[in-house]
């Protein structure tokens, strides 16, 4: 890995955003759960809150860091989260009460895919369901359906969360659509570059990785 941590607490510290505040703390936040680390998280977490990130945003985004990050890291996450804010209501999905459970998240996942992907969405079902259906299904009940359909946090700031999960991974395939899907459900290219340029000094080949993709897309700096 090329992470800087030390950088990360630097830019935590040294913050003074002077636009799309919520949403950029909310990417430095991701970070942090990245590193998943008691002091750092800690750190990310009063950055957000100065900046009026609410305490069921900071869960949603904990929540889909297991999709990203794995579940030793989400739940690392969310005992940090309950020892940290613990009076905060935790959002239940009212879908959880539908009878057609199943088929809602499934409806729900396509149509989200869709908007993230936009017209690469047939080729990602392409590439992926022949080779592992399950992945396929999971990917589309599990992931777009069950989690990032959730109420709580709006699509565009799920994105930039997961961008910079990916970009402190260092997962390009991954990273590059999500930096597309970004721009797909209606990211500003001024907000796109101010995320990845507040993870530049921190995420080291990550951020090469994200400037590339930009330049890809023609929305290089």
């Amino acid at each position: 890995q090329s992470l800087d941590i030390p950088k990360l607490f630097s830019l935590i510290q040294s913050f003074r955003p002077d636009n799309f505040t919520r949403e950029r703390a909310i990417a430095i936040y991701s970070a942090a759960l990245v590193i998943a680390e008691e002091e750092l998280l800690t750190a990310a977490l009063k950055l957000g809150q100065t900046h009026g990130v609410k305490g069921e945003e900071f869960y949603e985004t904990v929540l889909q860091s297991y999709l990203f990050l794995g579940f030793p890291r989400m739940l690392t996450g969310s005992m940090h989260l309950a020892k940290h804010l613990p009076n905060e209501a935790r959002l239940r999905d009212s879908r959880s009460k539908d009878p057609k459970l199943a088929d809602k998240m499934h409806q729900d996942g396509i149509d989200l895919c869709k908007k993230i992907y936009g017209g690469a969405f047939e080729r990602l079902r392409d590439a992926v369901e022949p080779i592992a259906p399950e992945v396929y299904e999971w990917m589309i009940s599990e992931g777009y359906g069950k989690v990032l359909s959730r109420p709580g946090l709006d699509i565009v700031t799920r994105e930039l969360s997961i961008v910079a999960f990916l970009m402190m991974e260092n997962r390009p395939v991954q990273l590059y659509s999500h930096i597309r899907g970004a721009f797909n459900v209606g990211a500003s290219s001024e907000l796109v570059h101010a995320i990845i340029n507040d993870l530049k000094e921190t995420s080291g080949d990550g951020y090469c990785s994200a400037v590339e993709i930009l330049d890809r897309l023609g929305s290089g700096s």
